[in-house]
């Protein structure tokens, strides 16, 4: 039986209209090289800034109805918050000093009376739409809507669809949460739909991987002369198959038994009793270490939130870490299949995905989401092309002094560099005022050596993945044919752009 959910001012979902978004970018790190890999298709590797409503139905218009294999979809959680980013300098960190300069809203998740329900209502049949038959939903959510959601999707999905609902700790309760009011809240919720179960949905079922010093293995396992192992119960093995298990030295017979193979009766069984077993070793790894496989179920406490991975920390608020989106997208596709991401944030989903050999689609209503997912981008050499749905917000352009020479009079050869930055939005003290302070005050920098004056077509960047390092700050650019305009976009740490231009003839 589905349970079919009210709220204050429930409609159907409407139909949204298509739109034509428009083309802003493209990264095209190895463009001008002989050996460039073809460009990929213009409905892959594709990030989208706006409101994902219209962007979905521009998808299902474009064809791609029933050609996504998977869909992650982190959208708000109606938390009542309106989430910040810390903007701090980009430089190492002096003293344990880490001042934040300001702090700027990113997205507000607070919601009138019944219009978060519908929000997500008003995708959910599109993002049904786009999936394959034997495609998946990965909808993350928190304890606040997770009950609802579930639903809501009963309802669009059907509830024979349903697969299972991950409970994920993204965090350990610390400082003043431990002594949060009937527990700390310290998991999120994966609720996982098939399009079509019955098709079957794509699934390849993963395997953890832990790693135990020897008094662990010794405190868990049972032990012989060839290391350390568990037993499993032989199942339907047949009587040939338990004789080749036991030369092989895998049979165990409890009891200090023996194993014995009666040939007249073609039974294996042990000779004092109880149940035969199959032993499993653990994998010896040297420096007395010892790895383990381990099933996964839909208990996911061994992959760690943010907060225990600083490292991966681009300063986006409600980031989710790279580990999560490889469990999900290895176990809910294969290399080649197209995933999306309808709430991108900060860029994990087509990160991931790029690494994985996965083309993607993402889109986000932020353009601080963008801003962040470009540089992530950037930052690990992945081509891609950004449209827009809606004119991006204009930021206080930053102040650069950045210079464009020819390195000399008889080669296509340029050098770009960067001498100071000012922000405006900082405050005063920390304005560039030599090279080094212009360089903490970059997020990235990106050359596009043919600009047409429209579209940014970057083939050399320079984004820092980790918050602290900063850019070179001085780069040769070989260009591809004179004359041509040179192009250089710098981003400041508070999101304000700036294109210089410098025509070489």
């Amino acid at each position: 039986m589905t349970v079919v959910l009210s709220w204050p001012g429930k409609r159907a979902p409407q139909a949204a209209s298509a739109l034509r978004p428009t083309l802003l970018e493209t990264f095209e790190p190895h463009r001008f090289e002989q050996s460039a890999a073809p460009c990929p298709s213009p409905l892959a590797n594709t990030l989208y800034y706006g409101d994902n409503l219209p962007i979905l139905m521009h998808l299902l218009d474009s064809g791609l109805a029933g050609q996504v294999r998977l869909i992650y979809a982190d959208p708000p959680y109606d938390s009542g918050v309106t989430w910040t980013r810390k903007v701090r300098l980009r430089q190492p960190r002096r003293n344990g000093a880490d001042p934040v300069l300001l702090e700027q809203a990113q997205y507000t998740d607070a919601w009138p009376e019944g219009a978060y329900l519908q929000f997500i209502y008003d995708r959910l049949p599109l993002l049904r739409s786009l999936l394959a038959e034997d495609g998946s939903l990965w909808l993350h959510c928190d304890h606040r809507r997770v009950h609802h959601l579930r639903c809501l999707l009963d309802e669009v999905f059907g509830a024979e669809n349903y697969l299972n609902t991950i409970t994920w700790r993204s965090q350990t309760a610390r400082g003043a949460k431990v002594n949060a009011f009937y527990f700390p809240h310290s998991a999120h919720a994966i609720l996982i739909y098939a399009r079509h179960r019955a098709t079957p949905t794509r699934w390849n079922p993963p395997r953890k991987r832990i790693v135990l010093t020897e008094a662990e293995a010794a405190a868990e396992f049972m032990r012989d002369e060839r290391g350390f192992f568990r037993t499993s119960d032989p199942g339907t093995y047949a009587f040939a198959s338990l004789k080749q298990l036991h030369a092989e030295g895998r049979l165990y017979a409890p009891y200090g038994g023996q194993v014995v193979i009666d040939e007249a009766a073609q039974r294996v069984y042990p000779s004092n009793g109880g149940n035969l077993g199959v032993k499993y070793y653990l994998t010896k790894l040297g420096n007395d270490r010892y790895q383990v496989e381990r099933a996964v179920d839909n208990i996911w406490d061994d992959i760690p939130g943010l907060g225990t991975t600083p490292g991966e920390d681009l300063g986006y608020p409600t980031q989710k870490t790279a580990a999560l989106l490889e469990r999900i997208l290895t176990t809910g596709s294969d290399p080649g299949d197209l995933v999306l991401d309808p709430f991108c944030g900060s860029g994990t989903t087509p990160a991931v995905a790029a690494r994985l050999g996965r083309p993607w689609l993402a889109c986000d209503a932020n353009y601080g989401a963008i801003q962040t997912t470009i540089r992530r981008l950037y930052a690990q050499s992945t081509p891609f092309t950004l449209y827009t749905a809606t004119p991006p917000p204009q930021f206080a352009a930053p102040e650069i002094d950045l210079s464009i020479t020819r390195i000399d009079g008889a080669s296509a050869t340029i050098e770009v560099a960067l001498h100071a930055v000012r922000a405006p939005t900082l405050p005063a003290g920390v304005d560039a005022t030599d090279e080094r302070m212009g360089q903490a005050l970059v997020d990235s920098l990106a050359i596009d050596p043919n600009y047409d004056g429209k579209h940014f077509r970057a083939t050399l960047v320079d984004a820092p993945h980790k918050k602290r390092a900063t850019i070179v700050g001085r780069y040769v650019v070989t260009l591809p044919a004179l004359p041509t305009t040179v192009a250089v976009r710098v981003m400041d740490i508070t999101g304000g752009e700036r294109i210089v231009t410098k025509k070489i003839d």
